[in-house]
């Protein structure tokens, strides 16, 4: 069973989209922003063409675009686009 994308911790909304950019579900600050679900559908068909490696049997799992208190979580499953806005906190600076 899956969590809803609306139960994720910190979540400030979402997005699912289908390959062809139609979103199928929505929610939060992102509930039918269809300029938001172009503009990172654009982001994934280009990290997908960018080689990781040699071997063309690696490809990224998530992009995360980060902003000063939120950011954006990306990732594509069975032939859907999955977009998670989340609050942003970040860590403390390591001290030697």
């Amino acid at each position: 069973m899956t969590v809803p994308l609306d139960r994720i911790p910190d979540s400030l909304g979402y997005l699912v989209l289908a390959d062809d950019g139609a979103v199928i579900n929505s929610g939060g600050d992102l509930e039918n922003n269809e300029d938001i679900a172009k503009l990172f559908l654009q982001m994934v068909h280009t990290a997908s063409r960018i080689p990781l490696s040699s071997s063309k049997k690696d490809k990224y799992r998530k992009i995360s675009v980060v902003w000063d208190n939120f950011m954006y979580v990306i990732t594509v499953s069975q032939h859907k686009v999955f977009i998670s806005k989340r609050k942003y906190i970040p860590p403390d600076p390591v001290t030697a």
